[in-house]
């Protein structure tokens, strides 16, 4: 949120009025999904058990994913491998065999409006998902692990957290997912993403 004034020649003068996201957070538009263990990360050519976000069809919200961070927990044998972010249309809303979505036990995320009582609409699960049509690899989070030798050398590589600001939104019906590049990752991690829900009409200037 900015505040505006003139400057002494008639130029505009913004000023940022809190954080980046004050104004969405106050909406009660942002939310924390949280994997309730830390878990592999699988390989993005099989995703079975990712940390995924999905926005399911009739939701009539907009996901704007801002941040994932893994945290590790645990390093496990030689590997260097990279993160991904894959994505899934037309997943619909329900969960069973032979749909895009075979098995999704939720994680309920939490609003970052600590207090309220706003609920997301969005569904999350980690590591307790199978799909029918696997998600596509879209793009790389340039961070993931690097373990040289033993779990005791190793190390992650990066901050573990990357920021989409604003290249990425999932529409109803969508949906991403967390994997790792070229093999299931050795260690372990606690997966956060943290995103936006926005009402489908917000940019007609109808935020209800």
């Amino acid at each position: 949120m900015q505040t505006h004034k003139h400057g002494p020649m008639g130029s505009i003068i913004a000023q940022e009025f809190g954080g980046k996201y004050t104004e969405w957070c106050r909406l009660g538009y942002i939310f924390v999904a949280r994997s309730g263990a830390a878990a592999a990360i699988p390989v993005n050519t099989t995703l079975t058990n990712s940390p995924t976000l999905w926005n399911p069809q009739g939701s009539k919200k907009c996901i704007i994913p801002i941040s994932v961070s893994l945290s590790a927990a645990s390093l496990g044998t030689q590997v260097i491998d990279g993160f991904t972010v894959s994505t899934l249309a037309n997943t619909g809303s329900n969960v069973g065999t032979g749909l895009p979505v075979a098995t999704f036990t939720e994680i309920t995320p939490v609003s970052a409006r600590v207090g309220s009582t706003v609920k997301s609409a969005a569904k999350f699960a980690n590591a307790a998902v199978t799909f029918t049509t696997q998600p596509s690899a879209l793009l790389d989070l340039g961070m993931g692990q690097w373990v040289s030798g033993t779990a005791a050398t190793g190390s992650p590589y990066n901050n573990h957290l990357f920021m989409f600001d604003g290249i990425l939104e999932l529409e109803p019906g969508t949906l991403m997912s967390i994997g790792a590049a070229s093999a299931a990752s050795s260690g372990t991690y606690w997966t956060s993403i943290v995103y936006a829900e926005i009402p489908q009409n917000y940019y007609e200037g109808k935020a209800n």
